[in-house]
């Protein structure tokens, strides 16, 4: 500008004002192009950070041997649904006599019959029934209904899971006869999460002991 000032010739004036503003035009525009570079990548960044993110929150949320939801991640959705005022109905899961399992062919095997039983507890479970790994050897399911409609649901569970289960280790294949003591309960009002634990609990073990004798699981030939 202070170029522009000193000339005298208005035609010099005019073309110096010209590739003055072109200069400075083409100078915005670089900015402008920069800017944008700069702003899609810090997008591209946060959307990788994101994903991060929910991808190690998911982690945190899973048993790692089994894939289920792991213990925390159920507690958490119990206390939810303690909140609301819809009926739903807790199931708890424990294989009889898992640890003769381990301690006659080892804990790989009964790693191996736990990741066995967790899927066919998925895949006769419906879309709704929220599976989860309570610990060890028991299992809990979240079912968004009332009781006569759990009773029915645990039943085709139990026809489902209770079976024989074929197993490899070291080269080797092994059978077993598995069956699970299931409690079952109904969310009582009032109830809090302690409370559904302890009566589905309690109902588990009343099975556990009848089925002690005759229902723990079993080597095939």
């Amino acid at each position: 500008l202070q170029t522009i000032a000193k000339l005298e010739d208005l035609t010099a004036i005019r073309a110096s004002v010209l590739k003055t503003a072109l200069e400075l035009k083409t100078s915005v525009d670089r900015m402008a192009q920069e800017g944008q570079a700069a702003i899609s990548q810090l997008r591209s960044e946060v959307l990788n950070y994101k994903s991060r993110l929910e991808e190690a929150e998911k982690v945190a949320l899973r048993d790692g041997l089994t894939g289920l939801r792991n213990r925390q991640c159920i507690e958490d959705l119990i206390d939810r649904r303690v909140q609301s005022v819809l009926p739903f109905c807790l199931v708890l899961l424990d294989l009889d006599g898992f640890k003769t399992v381990n301690d006659t062919y080892g804990h790989l095997v009964g790693d191996e019959l736990l990741r066995q039983f967790a899927f066919e507890l998925q895949s006769a479970s419906r879309s709704t029934d929220i599976i989860g790994r309570w610990g060890g050897d028991e299992f809990i399911i979240v079912l968004d209904c009332n009781l006569p409609q759990a009773v029915q649901q645990t039943a085709r569970l139990r026809q489902w899971l209770d079976g024989d289960y074929t197993l490899e280790s070291n080269a080797r294949t092994i059978k077993l006869r598995v069956a699970a003591s299931v409690g079952l309960v109904e969310r009582l009002p009032g109830e809090c999460l302690k409370d559904i634990i302890a009566r589905a609990d309690e109902a588990m073990y009343s099975q556990k002991a009848v089925h002690r004798s005759s229902h723990s699981i079993a080597a095939r030939a």
